[in-house]
């Protein structure tokens, strides 16, 4: 019996491989076999070579050409000239997320990971007002309050010759921004900034994480599992596990206060700001604001609004702390306009006149990514036509920041940090076509503007004359330059971070 049992399971699969070879509406695009017969070559590059497929893809592009098949059900393309033909916005068609993206981390129901255009539309459109640029002006005053306290923090460690991680300051910055906006009942309670080490298991909750997206991709059924099991045990047999449950915990908190405050009494809601007392009150349908719910929509604010935006802050921080010149140039920029920090707060509009603290920024995201990870996009109702090719009704298909920004026709030296290349009269049509880090289209990413804020204010802030007086510990371009791709990029795994001491 079991000899017939396993004899089935091999013809069964080799059935499954033979369609997805031949029969399968994707066997006439040109990629590696490997790659079309079964999910576990992708499995193996991004789980035990730890993040590494995105890199096998882009030797399949230069093996195979501009469009090739990278594993059974996804297509990925590799040209900046069709980029708005797949992130497309809702005037043009509809757009669906691919169902077998990021399966498995337990965010369904979030509006990042919501399959269905409409849906997806319905779920995202309350959260559009709190971070569109009229929104994020109402914010000013918050922010500047933070990065103040980011600022306070740091000088408090002026001479002490303590080693401060940057990475984790950054962390502890970015979330206490996103946790105030997203619930801020005026406590102060909780924050991150306040913590001695800037609050570490942040930012080891997040990487955790996110370094775990693979493995759960793979064997969705893990984190349920993961749900039932006692911390004590988790924490003993599967440390990384027990950051799931903790992230969870931490998202119910938020919602859960948030009900509380707003649970028959309409009239305190119309005191309340933040995001989640404005949901929980909406006339949104009743299913639409269960806890459950609500607390996916959570973590995926809480981690999105954390991790890529302090990543990007760190990566900026270390060229500037790396280059002597580019640090003095951009304090001769800042020295008007943050004369009566913090008396007198510059507007996001105005630190975005200054063309070199702009140019930090962009060449920073342009070389941090985002999120580096192909984003697949299915078009649910017509067929996509690429040159030659036909791509069906219902296909994924995927495209990647890191392919886009590293393309040395558009970048020359597409591996160096050079700011200048975005100064005005050097870009160029293909720089812009190929500068995504926030996506584009009906799904690109809700928290740009929030977060082009936030790293225009703090870098004004630490690098104004008279601001901290950094100096690099430990620390070498190893350290931020990336390595694994985990969704968002992350530098080697053996790393202690990016690290300094205030003099």
């Amino acid at each position: 019996m079991i000899i017939l049992f396993l004899a089935a399971c091999l013809l069964y699969y080799c059935g499954i491989i033979i369609h997805r070879l031949y029969f399968s509406p994707l066997a006439k695009f040109p990629g590696s076999k490997l790659a079309a017969a079964t999910g576990w070559y992708e499995f193996y590059y991004d789980y035990w070579l730890e993040g590494k497929y995105l890199w096998e893809i882009e030797k399949m592009h230069k093996k195979y050409g501009p469009i090739i098949r990278v594993n059974p059900d996804e297509l990925s393309i590799r040209d900046a000239d069709f980029y708005n033909e797949v992130y497309v916005t809702e005037s043009k068609r509809r757009t669906n997320a691919h169902d077998l993206f990021c399966k498995g981390i337990d965010f369904d129901g979030c509006h990042l990971l919501t399959t269905d255009h409409d849906l997806h539309r319905r779920r995202r459109k309350p959260l559009e007002p709190f971070f569109s640029r009229l929104g994020i002006s109402r914010l000013q005053p918050m922010l500047a309050e933070v990065a103040l306290h980011l600022e306070s923090r740091i000088r408090e460690l002026k001479g002490s010759n303590k080693v401060i991680r940057l990475d984790h300051a950054f962390s502890a910055f970015s979330g206490d921004i996103i946790g105030r906006i997203c619930l801020d009942d005026g406590t102060g309670s909780g924050r991150f900034l306040d913590d001695p080490d800037f609050s570490p298991e942040w930012y080891d909750v997040i990487h955790a994480i996110v370094r775990s997206i693979p493995l759960f991709t793979q064997f969705p059924s893990i984190i349920r599992v993961l749900s039932l099991i006692p911390e004590s045990v988790l924490l003993w047999a599967y440390p990384r596990g027990q950051m799931f449950n903790i992230f969870k915990q931490r998202a119910k908190d938020h919602i859960r206060r948030a009900m509380s405050k707003t649970k028959g009494d309409k009239l305190s809601h119309e005191n309340e700001s933040s995001l989640f007392h404005h949901i929980v009150a909406s006339d949104m349908p009743e299913s639409e604001r269960s806890e459950e719910r609500l607390a996916k929509e959570a973590q995926v604010l809480l981690g999105g609004g954390t991790a890529s935006t302090a990543r990007t802050i760190g990566f900026a921080s270390f060229y500037i702390l790396t280059q002597p010149e580019l640090r003095a140039n951009l304090e001769a920029e800042l020295r008007d306009v943050m004369s009566d920090w913090p008396t007198r707060v510059p507007t996001w509009t105005t630190l975005e006149q200054l063309p070199l603290l702009q140019a930090i920024i962009k060449e920073s995201l342009r070389l941090s990514y985002g999120v580096m990870h192909r984003l697949p996009r299915v078009s649910p109702d017509v067929s996509i036509q690429y040159k030659g090719y036909t791509i069906p009704p219902g296909v994924a298909v995927g495209m990647s920041a890191y392919l886009q920004h590293s393309d040395a026709e558009v970048f020359p030296s597409p591996d160096k940090f050079i700011p200048e290349r975005w100064f005005a009269g050097n870009v160029t049509p293909a720089m812009n076509k190929s500068y995504v880090p926030f996506c584009r289209g009906s799904r690109n990413c809700l928290g740009m503007n929030l977060a082009m804020a936030e790293m225009s204010l703090i870098l004004a802030v630490l690098y104004r004359p008279n601001g901290p007086e950094f100096e690099l510990f430990e620390t070498d371009e190893s350290d931020v330059k990336q390595a694994h791709d985990f969704l968002i990029p992350l530098p080697k795994l053996t790393t202690k971070g990016v690290r300094a001491l205030v003099r």
